[in-house]
């Protein structure tokens, strides 16, 4: 059972709450997770199939040759829109335990995050667009110093706003609003706490890929055990990362749900004390 803290806790109380809100959604978020593991390494396998040359090439301007011919990107788009409505019904699943509802079913957080696909959908195109102002500045026609300086800028201006509003997805069901409500949200939680986001995000990264690395050492003591080919190798890497992702995907959305409250707490007592700060003078 689960039991939201009454009070902003330290870096390590937030992650210690993330894992307890990971721990007590899991029974519900597994499924979803592992939909989502199956899709990707569906997609995964089935694109092995059609190119079996990928298991030895390794050279980017030879795979894009591969792919160049191929309608392969414009099918790629529907596994990744379902992955992302799957994503938020992990998140979905954890906001409802963290704000102390019910717990969600798997359907009724399928339904809850298709119901806001397109706010999800918008903030996808949202990031695409400024990205590809990174590709923009890259080509435009003037002093190559110039051309690092404006890719570095923009870096520098992708990283912070990557800080102030990593919340957004969380904000878009702890909050009920669109897209630009739920930017708007996270920019305002984050507000002063930006190093502090950072570095909570950070702990539940690093979390994440040590799983990661375990998962894969197992995997590759089974294939220094069991000699295969390259496909074989490349078919068998894909099973082992979708069995990793049942676990993985429901960790980093925890870590963020956990924080989202955490600062809403500490906002809403700095807003109380404002006020009593005000009503004194």
């Amino acid at each position: 059972m689960y039991t939201r803290p009454t009070a902003p806790r330290a870096i390590g109380g937030v992650i210690d709450d993330a894992i307890r809100l990971y721990r007590a959604s899991f029974r519900t978020c597994w499924p979803i997770a592992l939909i989502s593991s199956v899709l990707t390494a569906g997609t995964s396998l089935y694109v092995l199939s059609l190119f079996p040359a990928l298991a030895t090439v390794r050279d980017p301007a030879l795979m894009w040759q591969l792919f160049k011919p191929s309608p392969l990107w414009s099918w790629l788009l529907l596994p990744g829109i379902a992955s992302l409505l799957l994503l938020g019904a992990v998140i979905a699943c954890q906001n409802a335990l963290a704000a102390g509802a019910a717990p969600m079913g798997v359907g009724v957080a399928l339904i809850t995050a298709f119901g806001r696909l397109h706010w999800l959908l918008l903030a996808v195109l949202l990031w695409i667009i400024f990205i590809g102002a990174a590709v923009g500045i890259a080509l435009v026609p003037v002093d190559p110093v110039m051309r690092i300086l404006g890719v570095f800028a923009w870096a520098f201006v992708a990283i912070y706003l990557w800080g102030r509003l990593q919340l957004w997805m969380v904000a878009v069901f702890a909050e009920d609003v669109g897209t630009i409500g739920a930017l708007a949200v996270s920019w305002r939680l984050i507000e002063g706490h930006w190093w502090r986001s950072a570095m909570i995000l950070t702990v539940g990264i690093v979390i994440v890929l040590v799983v990661t690395m375990l998962f894969g050492f197992l995997g590759s003591l089974v294939f220094v055990a069991v000699r295969v080919d390259p496909m074989s190798l490349l078919m068998g890497n894909q099973i082992i990362t979708a069995v990793e992702r049942v676990f993985v995907t429901p960790m980093i959305p925890a870590v963020l749900v956990a924080m989202y409250y955490d600062l809403k707490l500490r906002r809403e007592g700095g807003d109380l004390a404002a006020r009593t700060k005000s009503l004194q003078s």
